[in-house]
């Protein structure tokens, strides 16, 4: 195969230029449907999840969103974005769903989420770093989810990958 017929993998997707940046803080409204909805799909049998007599019976106002409710709410902000014409996070790093992996992510929680609950998130690109000699571009991203009167109820560190050979 000549120089001019081999595939040429492409060296970093991502905008780069983005580090340091921020998407727009986006306000949601926490619905006891979508936290009913994901607990059925992950199994969570709890009542504190699915009726609202038993979470006020254990002390909360409402209904309890599981510890997985973050990314329920990063999408819903996501959906929020898009109705306002900001671009998500995705658009903003350039991912290529084609080349994108999911490399890992954690959580920390400072407080609960509950059905009624009106939460702010914000999405921060932190920075980028380049492994396996170039051939995996990582994107380092931060989360936060915040409520006007309790703070910041969760934090979250991720990061997205290219696999570019």
């Amino acid at each position: 195969m000549s120089d001019a017929t081999q595939a040429v993998a492409p060296k970093g997707l991502f905008d780069r230029s983005k580090a340091g940046t921020s998407t727009p803080p986006v306000t949601v409204a926490v619905e006891r449907d979508r936290i009913h909805f994901l607990c059925k799909v992950l199994g969570i049998t709890n009542p504190v999840h699915h009726d609202v007599a038993a979470a006020r019976a254990a002390g909360y106002p409402d209904l309890l969103a599981p510890p997985s409710f973050p990314m329920v709410v990063e999408a819903m902000a996501d959906d929020e974005r898009a109705r306002r014409g900001q671009t998500n996070l995705l658009d903003l790093l350039r991912c290529d769903f084609r080349r994108l992996l999911h490399g890992g992510e954690t959580y920390t929680y400072h407080g609960q989420i509950f059905a009624g609950d009106e939460v702010e998130l914000v999405t921060e690109i932190r920075g980028f770093q380049d492994k396996k000699g170039g051939a995996l571009e990582i994107a380092e991203v931060g989360l936060r989810i915040t409520h006007p009167e309790r703070g910041v109820l969760v934090t979250a560190d991720r990061t997205l990958i290219h696999r570019l050979a």
